[in-house]
């Protein structure tokens, strides 16, 4: 079998003023980590009024820098520090699936 994997390298930027399905991508990992972060000690995100509209507004914004600073508290060494920009760039999208793969598996 074999397995493809994609680099970060060709995950496209998003940041504020984006659509897409990109977005739509980034929401669905988004809601994935918060919904598997739940227990203690995991990172929590904003819940309340949350769209997932495929649009990088605001909230989408505030959801990725303060998973940019939960990543940074939660994952020790060796796991680099993330820029907090709210800009979701190359150490961003490995961020989300160092995330992703620690909370399903």
């Amino acid at each position: 079998m074999t397995v493809s994997t994609m680099t970060v390298s060709t995950m496209p930027v998003l940041k504020e003023g984006d659509s897409g399905d990109s977005v739509r991508f980034l929401e669905q990992l988004l809601s994935s980590i918060y919904w598997f972060g739940l227990q203690q000690g995991r990172p929590a995100l904003i819940t309340t009024g949350v769209r997932f509209d495929a649009n990088y507004d605001s909230q989408c914004q505030q959801i990725v820098t303060e998973f940019q600073q939960n990543y940074n508290a939660t994952f020790p060494f060796p796991s680099p520090d993330i820029k907090v920009d709210g800009v979701v760039g190359p150490q961003t999208w490995k961020a989300l699936g160092d995330a992703i793969f620690k909370y399903t598996y």
